[in-house]
């Protein structure tokens, strides 16, 4: 089998697939990630997902290579990059050039399944390519949550698959089928378009879900009181749940906020009014804005204020920085001319590629020196567990403000800190 792209979702695909005893080709053009690839370590972070993949190198299951064979292959897994523009729209070139260069293979006899997220409406113009059999054809979106991708691949919440061929080969499908599908696990097969729609669909649930939370956070807020019993009596509702209603200053990553917007775009096009997905994203920029104005409120003005940012990536368990929460915070803190010191356990590499200003500091100790105020931005463990009492001497002057309602309120607060809380208008006094 070959994996091409390896990215979170081709990587940890090819991990699935070599647990299951199969033997993979993981192409990767880029000469960087193949080289790290090829001394069986993995170009980014995420929990353990490094040691399954270098167990899987290191017997041979795993072979990274830059060229997708032309003849051999028994299934050709696409998880390359689908980037979406400044208007919403989803280029799928990346999915369009590897199926070209996966022709061959899928002429020779493969069954090809496309991983990478696709917009609605372009997995039957993909089929349409020269050289592709649309029977031999599959559209597979995957569900990785980052920070719990392998979990996800090996215990995946369903298996969608969807048929690009009106009339799908039934050996493809089944090889397809047992490739990706997991005894415990819902198996639903279906038309390719119907697939994307459950990628892009769930994502902006999941969204609407976030924002929500986010904006009864802010009415709390408003009315002075904390919203966390307030959520916590909705969730018990059966109909509601207490899934994605956790309050924070907005919600970021590779998927959400591009789902969102893909599906607002896609309706739009269509000359359909996408109302609750274009409220999505200007409500999501909002809360951001809302928490950065919070700080400067609280230190009294951002110009010359120190600021130490606890977390970079959009949520722990990640390097990850795009579309980063806390990296829009940290700008928009730059912007207003703090001095800024920035911590993350992983990120810090790659939040300064993306924001050279930015001081990344690497320790939560040089972060805190001289401090007016320290802001926990990503929801990391470690900075809950930090020795608060040990750090309070080293600020300026003690003042936590929890964009992510990390931290246990009675016990800060008993060391002597000021906490300001998102979502608890009682901390305003």
């Amino acid at each position: 089998m070959a994996v091409v792209g390896a990215g979170y979702v081709g990587i940890a695909t090819a991990v699935g697939l070599a647990e299951q005893g199969h033997d993979v080709v993981l192409v990767e053009r880029d000469g960087g990630r193949l080289a790290v690839l090829g001394a069986g370590r993995i170009p980014f972070h995420e929990p353990g997902l490094p040691a399954a993949y270098a167990a899987q190198h290191a017997i041979g299951r795993i072979v990274p290579t830059a060229e997708i064979p032309k003849v051999g292959l028994d299934l050709v897994v696409l998880a390359v990059g689908t980037p979406i523009d400044d208007t919403g729209s989803t280029d799928i070139a990346y999915v369009a050039h590897a199926l070209d260069q996966a022709a061959p293979a899928i002429a020779s006899g493969a069954a090809c399944v496309i991983r990478s997220t696709l917009p609605v409406g372009s997995a039957m113009r993909l089929g349409t390519r020269p050289g592709v059999v649309a029977e031999r054809l599959f559209v597979a979106p995957e569900f990785l949550r980052q920070g719990s991708a392998l979990a996800d691949i090996r215990h995946p919440s369903r298996v969608v698959i969807g048929s690009v061929g009106d009339q799908p080969d039934p050996d493809a499908l089944a090889l397809v089928t047992r490739a990706l599908a997991s005894t415990e696990s819902p198996l639903l097969v279906m038309r390719a378009e119907e697939a994307s729609l459950v990628k892009n669909a769930s994502n902006v649930f999941l969204a609407l879900r976030l924002t929500f939370a986010n904006e009864v956070a802010g009415l709390a807020e408003d009315l002075g009181v904390d919203v966390g019993p307030v959520l916590e009596g909705i969730g018990h509702d059966p109909r509601i749940g207490h899934a994605y209603m956790r309050p924070s200053y907005g919600f970021g990553g590779s998927c959400l906020p591009k789902e969102v917007r893909s599906m607002s775009t896609a309706g739009l096009e269509r000359g359909l009014p996408m109302y609750l997905s274009g409220a999505i994203s200007e409500a999501n920029a909002d809360h951001q804005r809302r928490f950065a104005r919070r700080i400067a409120e609280a230190v009294g003005g951002l110009a010359g204020k120190r600021i130490a940012l606890l977390g970079l990536a959009f949520k722990a368990d990640t390097d990850d920085v795009r579309s980063s929460p806390a990296m829009r915070l940290a700008a928009r803190l730059l912007a207003g001319g703090a001095d800024l010191r920035a911590h993350d356990p992983a990120a810090g590499m790659n939040a300064r590629r993306v924001l050279p200003d930015l001081v990344v500091v690497s320790t939560v100790e040089e972060a805190l020196r001289d401090a007016d105020a320290v802001v926990v931005a990503t929801e990391w463990p470690v900075y809950r567990d930090l020795d608060w009492a040990a750090l309070k001497p080293l600020m300026k002057q003690p003042l936590i403000l929890d964009g992510r309602r990390l931290l246990m309120p009675a016990q800060v607060r008993s060391i002597g800190y000021q906490l300001e809380r998102l979502g608890d208008g009682s901390d305003l006094g």
